[in-house]
């Protein structure tokens, strides 16, 4: 009787990895589907906030986002379902192909390469809606270190917006990275060989 054959570290690590794509993926785009369906008050952003000042900017902050949404509705919406049905989709073949589906590490390798793409394409056509939010996201960081007692710099070496602009370019490449390392994991010949081997014990059963 053949032993059976295991599987190799990298195919594991990129199932692994396409588990983790899939699930952030599934939740990213279920909580952008929410977004435009969800009635949004401005004004409960700036809830808790005791400085006038920071509740009055974070408030216009919150209120530039749901304009920047509302005209960005036609590039936003088809991304935000495209993002919720491959990051699903993404999820539930890695699941597959962890049972040794070979059909699943096919489809698999065709699914995080469109995730990758959607995810690159949302950056580049959403720059408007990144741009405000982040913006919100420095008032909201502002009017926590003025809550907190933090005095600021006269002239900070590095604004909070240029270290938020940076994050987000990182967590994009990151992203990307990881997918592509992903598909190396998934198409190296050991991968293929193993899940070929998988498939051909299972015929003869």
């Amino acid at each position: 009787m053949a032993t059976e054959r295991k599987r190799p570290w990298y195919l594991v690590l990129a199932l692994l990895g396409a588990l983790a794509l899939g699930i952030t993926g599934a939740y990213k785009g279920w909580e952008e589907v929410t977004l435009y369906h969800a009635s949004l008050d401005p004004t409960a952003a700036g809830q808790g906030i005791a400085d006038e000042h920071d509740r009055t900017v974070v408030i216009a902050r919150t209120e530039a986002v749901i304009r920047a949404l509302d005209a960005a509705k036609s590039r936003g919406w088809p991304l935000a379902v495209a993002t919720l049905l491959v990051g699903s989709a993404t999820l539930l073949f890695a699941m597959r192909a962890l049972g040794g589906s070979s059909g699943a590490r096919a489809v698999l390798v065709q699914l995080v390469l469109a995730q990758a793409g959607i995810g690159v394409a949302g950056h580049l056509l959403l720059r408007d809606v990144i741009e405000a939010d982040l913006q919100w996201r420095e008032a909201e960081h502002s009017a926590e270190e003025h809550a907190a007692g933090v005095v600021a710099p006269v002239q900070p070496p590095i604004s909070t917006m240029a270290v938020l602009r940076a994050a987000s370019t990182m967590v994009l490449v990151l992203r990307t990275l990881g997918s592509a390392l992903v598909i190396i994991g998934l198409t190296r010949r050991g991968s293929r060989e193993y899940f070929d081997e998988t498939a051909a014990a299972v015929e003869e059963r």
